[in-house]
């Protein structure tokens, strides 16, 4: 359960003409053990709510729906003179539903979408929480499944995922929390639980998946507004190592999201010690690099490369993380405002690497923490076309 401070962004988000054109995404990331063969795997659980007052009542996907010619439009199409304005129209569809998104990373990634109608989702004020169908979101607890028969997925592949099933039944809890950092005109981001522990059950596709709580690697984060991030950054991490003491950091782990105004927000707690970075707070000046590339492929096989360093007054925070690339699939996301368009997150789980952490002493830096990072959730996104 949030605190009481930030319980507020556990309620609707999408106000005013956000209502018409924007979007909400709420995401849940954990790993679960295989109960047979010993094995984890990170999965994720995500809600994308998006322009709710645009078609209530049925789910529109805009990737499939158009209007329907008149049959005077009709006939200019087929003489090469169809109107500006019926054009325009046949490019303009707008998304309008509940999208329940959930699957697994790693080997063999997965993904399964459930569309609902915008207004199915209800918020129950002495619940608080949010329920949709037989999906439950709540302040500490997740429930749901859904099924995707290989025929209805040859019927509607505008459903952009696998066929399959999975089911969920989890409790949670917030360990370290934020409040709104990556904010902009058209968008915003809070980690509300950078480091969140889980615990239950989830099947997928046949298969049981313990989630215990001291090994659930657990994060929760919320981003919205009227614009998606473009490009999209972003990596997270609650298992982190100190390589000077060779002890886990339990109190620790990070946050990066962006672009924000071309600029990466950043969530670091360090034990006790609690670093936020908002990517466009005029009181909050910071200097930082970020990139991501492809590696040259070796024994491990393909990589991809993401980097941050952050230079903060005393402060120097450096990231260097990687996954395989045999570890990561795309998941799509329609933008609020076009039928055309679609931001496609390349994204794993399973990333590791290195953080470290200096202060600067004058013209030298010292070290104060250099941890080895597992199950990080590494992304990288960018909007696309969708070719007819």
């Amino acid at each position: 359960m949030a605190s009481k401070k930030l319980s507020h962004f556990d309620n609707y988000l999408l106000k005013g003409k956000l209502r018409r054109n924007g979007y909400e995404h709420w995401r849940y990331v954990f790993t679960g053990v295989d109960k047979v063969t010993g094995e984890q795997r990170p999965f994720f659980i995500e809600l994308y709510y998006i322009n709710p007052l645009i078609s209530p009542k049925s789910p529109v996907i805009a990737q499939k729906s158009r209007p329907k010619m008149s049959a005077s439009d009709l006939q200019y199409a087929l003489a090469g003179t169809l109107s500006a304005q019926s054009a325009s129209q046949e490019l303009n569809v707008q998304p309008s539903y509940v999208l329940i998104k959930a699957g697994a990373y790693g080997e063999n990634g997965k993904q399964f979408n459930k569309f609902l109608p915008a207004a199915s989702l209800v918020y129950s004020k002495s619940e608080n929480s949010f329920k949709a169908e037989n999906f439950l979101f709540g302040p500490d607890v997740l429930t749901g499944e859904i099924t995707v028969s290989p025929k209805e997925l040859r019927e509607q592949p505008e459903l952009l995922c696998s066929s399959g099933m999975i089911d969920w039944k989890l409790h949670y809890e917030r360990v370290v929390e934020c409040d709104e950092l990556g904010t902009k005109k058209s968008a915003s981001w809070t980690p509300g639980g950078a480091k969140t522990i889980f615990a239950g059950l989830i099947h997928m596709d046949g298969k049981e998946f313990t989630v215990i709580p001291r090994s659930s690697s657990g994060y929760i984060d919320k981003l919205w507004g009227s614009e998606l991030p473009n490009p999209f950054f972003h990596l997270a991490s609650s298992n982190l190592t100190s390589v000077i003491s060779g002890k886990p950091l339990l109190k620790s782990c990070f946050a990066v999201e962006g672009e924000f105004e071309k600029k990466l927000s950043i969530l670091l707690n360090l034990e006790d010690e609690k670093i936020c970075l908002n990517g466009n707070s005029f009181f909050n000046n910071y200097k930082e690099i970020h990139n991501w590339s492809q590696m040259p492929s070796d024994a491990d096989g393909d990589k991809l490369h993401w980097t941050v360093s952050v230079h903060k007054k005393k402060l120097v925070i450096d990231m260097d993380i990687y996954c395989k690339t045999t570890e990561m699939f795309v998941r799509d996301y329609e933008v609020p405002q076009s039928s055309k368009k679609l931001l496609k997150v390349l994204g794993g789980g399973t990333g590791f690497g290195e953080i470290r952490i200096y202060k600067k002493t004058g013209q030298n830096l010292e070290l104060m923490e250099h941890a080895n990072v597992l199950d990080c959730i590494c992304e990288y996104g960018t909007i696309d076309d969708k070719e007819e």
